[in-house]
């Protein structure tokens, strides 16, 4: 028999096999019917091939071979890509790949060996997807196993989402935790295990009992009610110590509440911002300091955005003060806006756009009009600032220098003004050498030959030459004197009741012999009284200076003074008929060392002197002139009656604390305190034939002769060695209140006067000494016998 026959023959035994085992198997199924047919069915019985079918895993029956019995589920679970008619029989290593095998068979062995349930995973494609799966095998009996196998990809897939969300807010930075309505924290962070110090498994740790602001459970559901409050949403700041830590943090948290069949979860998101406050307050102290800074500096400085029509974004002080526009009002503005001229914005609108062109800077001069109306130059600077993502910001600096530009011009003035009385103050020390010399060239020269001088009346000439020049020289001194004392702001003026007719006829008296020949001096108030309250001297002062300026210019006509009532102010007047003044000269007549004649004697100084007077005082000086036709000198100073108080005066207070004498008495003995030797030798010459002089040198000695001859007058000289007068006379009113002393000394002002007779001094004599002013002192307190 061939090979092929011999295979025929088998397959034909085979087939007859298989009819013979079918046959048999619907025999067994018949008597298990019949068997079963005549007791009840229970609900398990009844269902259970219903409740397999609806079971969403692949049941499968193996036995302990491996080889396969029965797929006992829904066709429908069936992944392996094989029916479940073919799986009978087939080995189960031929159904899944090798790995997915080794998975099972092991597991498979391990159910058989020990008779327990045990589970396996494998993987497989399934309808071109990759699909993950987990088997539990049961030992049904000795022979048979059951496979329960389920798809697990979606379980798997969310897994891994779950892993991938876990490890994402692992790496953040800020603490994350779930917490149940309870207090148990279900979910941590990384960072919230180790910020917090975590240590006991989740869902058994109270978050109460963590190193948070919720420091126990009544905290805790006081918070927790704060969010349900806020539907669910509450944002706050809370303090904490980090675990491992000593110094405070600062946490900004962000709290949710979810709730999900009737259980809340509450979610918290913090964020430790200690830093962020940190940094905040450095750039707000920063800012301010900038803003501080920006201003305060002299400056101006603006910020405009081209992008939004070059509308200014920073406006600083200083741009404000000096244009008059403050920030509230350029800030998100324009130009055209902002500026009271078109002209300006316009010109300020044609530089923004070349810099926008060319992107180089712009320095220039400019000017423009304030919102005051007042013009202002600037020298200013345009620049871009780049800006990344959009275009450059434009920042103008402009520096005010319209202040230099006018200190500039006064400079340019003062200098001009200073050249100009540089060359008049040399002017005036040439002419006060020969001011100065003049009258001395008399006063020597007439000295010399004053004892060589043969008549009376040549003499007495001398003489007067000698004291007119005297009075010359000393009028010099006392204009400068006068000046810088001006200067210092020291001049002093008294206010006391005065009769101003009266000054004027002693005036009168004094100058109407003085004028030239052919000159006329009229007084036009001769007979007129007018009381008032002011500084006699200082009045008379000034009139003096006018007549005395009228005398030197007219030769011919007449000069006439007087005053007037004018409301509230006095006008006195000096009119002349000389010379005139020149026009341009009129504005400057008034000023310091202007003279209108050189070959005229006098300093420049007098026309000033009383200007500076008269200001003083609160009145108004001035001149009107015509040039061959004479001049008029006037004043205006306020009128105040006798007995009320003037606010240009001060109140003269020279009342002596020694004046005691209150009785005269006859002099015969005078104590001379005096370190001089001639000014003593002058004194004898003057008084020495009626009076017994006896001479002190200094204040020691003035002392120590008064307590051994009891002089009955003392002239104490204020200047002197080792003591001076006024400690001496300090010291001799401690032995006697009534012995009159009186001052003699070159010290000169009033405040000089007041401090000697409060020092105790009954009277003041200023030197250089005239012989008139010295007796009518000593007449004060004497008698004659």
């Amino acid at each position: 028999m061939s090979i092929e026959q011999s295979k025929e023959a088998l397959l034909e035994q085979l087939e007859a096999l298989k009819k013979e085992n079918e046959q048999l198997r619907k025999e067994l199924s018949t008597l298990r019917d019949e068997k079963y047919n005549d007791r009840p069915v229970s609900f398990k019985e009844k269902y259970a091939v219903r409740i397999l079918d609806s079971l969403p895993d692949m049941l499968t029956v193996f036995n302990q071979s491996e080889v396969g019995i029965e797929v006992v589920s829904n066709e429908e679970t069936n992944h392996v890509g094989i029916s479940n008619k073919d799986f009978r029989g087939m080995r189960m290593q031929d159904m899944v790949p090798p790995e997915a095998y080794q998975n099972i068979h092991s597991n498979m062995r391990h159910a058989i060996t020990t008779g327990t349930v045990s589970t396996a995973h494998h993987e497989l494609d399934f309808n071109g997807e990759r699909h993950y799966y987990e088997n539990r095998i049961f030992p049904l009996d000795e022979e048979y196993v059951l496979i329960m196998c389920r798809d697990i990809t979606e379980r798997v897939a969310t897994q891994r989402q779950l892993e991938v969300f876990k490890s994402v807010l692992d790496k953040v930075s800020d603490s994350i935790l779930a917490v149940a309505g309870d207090g148990t924290l279900v979910y941590a962070n990384k960072q919230f295990i180790e910020e917090y110090g975590v240590t006991q498994e989740l869902g058994t740790q109270k978050v109460y009992d963590l190193r948070v602001s919720m420091t126990d459970r009544g905290a805790w559901e006081k918070r927790l009610q704060e969010i349900r409050d806020n539907d669910g949403s509450f944002a706050y700041r809370a303090a904490y110590i980090p675990y491992g830590h000593t110094k405070e943090r600062v946490h900004q948290v962000s709290a949710f509440l979810i709730r999900e069949n009737n259980q809340e979860l509450i979610w918290f998101f913090t964020q430790d911002i200690t830093d962020v406050i940190k940094k905040r307050d450095e750039l707000r102290e920063l800012n301010l300091l900038l803003d501080g800074i920006l201003n305060n500096i002299p400056v101006y400085l603006c910020v405009k955005d081209p992008e939004d029509d070059f509308r200014y974004l920073y406006w600083n002080k200083a741009f404000a003060d000096h244009s008059g526009i403050p920030a509230s009002k350029a800030i998100g503005h324009t130009d055209y806006e902002i500026f009271p001229v078109h002209g300006d914005a316009e010109k300020f609108r044609k530089d923004d756009l070349e810099l926008l062109q060319t992107h180089k800077r712009i320095d220039m001069q400019e000017t423009y009009l304030s919102a005051n109306g007042e013009a202002r130059i600037v020298q200013t600077l345009k620049a871009l600032v780049p800006m990344e993502g959009r275009k450059p910001l434009l920042i103008g600096i402009s520096w005010d220098i319209t202040n230099l530009q006018n200190i500039e011009q006064e400079l340019i003035r003062a200098r001009i003004k200073a050249e100009q009385s540089d060359r008049l103050k040399s002017a005036f020390l040439a002419n006060m050498s020969h001011e100065i010399r003049t009258p001395l060239n008399a006063i020597v020269g007439f000295s010399q030959l004053l004892p060589s001088a043969e008549t009376a009346e040549e003499k007495k000439l001398y003489s007067d030459i000698i004291n007119q020049n005297s009075d010359i020289l000393l009028q010099l001194i006392n204009d400068i004197l006068d000046l810088s004392k001006i200067e210092a702001g020291t001049l002093e003026y008294i206010k006391r009741p005065m009769n101003l007719g009266e000054v004027c006829r002693t005036i009168y008296t004094v100058h109407k012999e003085r004028v030239k020949e052919g000159v006329t001096l009229v007084f036009d108030n001769e007979e007129e009284d007018l009381l008032m309250e002011g500084d006699q001297n200082r009045i008379m002062q000034v009139i003096t200076n006018f007549l005395t300026n009228a005398s030197k210019f007219t030769y011919e006509g007449e000069i006439h003074f007087g005053f007037g009532r004018m409301d509230k102010d006095i006008r006195v007047y000096v009119k002349d008929t000389g010379i005139g003044i020149e026009p341009e000269k009129v504005d400057h007549i008034f000023e310091r060392f202007v003279k209108l004649n050189s070959f005229a004697q006098g300093t420049g100084l007098g026309l000033s002197i009383c200007r500076m007077i008269i200001e003083k005082i609160g009145g108004e000086i001035g001149v009107t002139s015509e040039l061959g036709k004479g001049s008029t000198f006037y004043f205006t100073i306020p009128y105040e009656e006798t007995g009320e108080h003037g606010k240009f005066f001060k109140e003269s207070k020279v009342v002596s604390k020694g004046n005691t004498v209150n009785r005269v008495q006859q002099i015969k003995k005078i104590l001379v305190a005096e370190d001089v030797e001639s000014n003593f030798i002058l004194l004898k010459n003057l008084i020495g034939r009626e009076y017994t002089l006896l001479w002190a040198k200094d204040g020691v000695e003035a002392i120590e002769m008064y307590k051994q001859y009891q002089p009955d007058l003392i002239l104490m000289d204020v200047k002197m060695p080792r003591m001076d007068g006024l400690e001496a006379t300090h010291i001799i009113r401690s032995y006697s209140k009534e012995i009159p002393i009186i001052a003699l000394t070159a010290y000169a002002f009033e405040a000089d006067k007041e401090l000697a007779l409060e020092m105790g001094c009954n009277d003041f004599v200023t030197k250089p000494i005239s012989e008139r002013t010295l007796r009518k002192a000593l007449d004060k307190y004497s008698t004659t016998v």
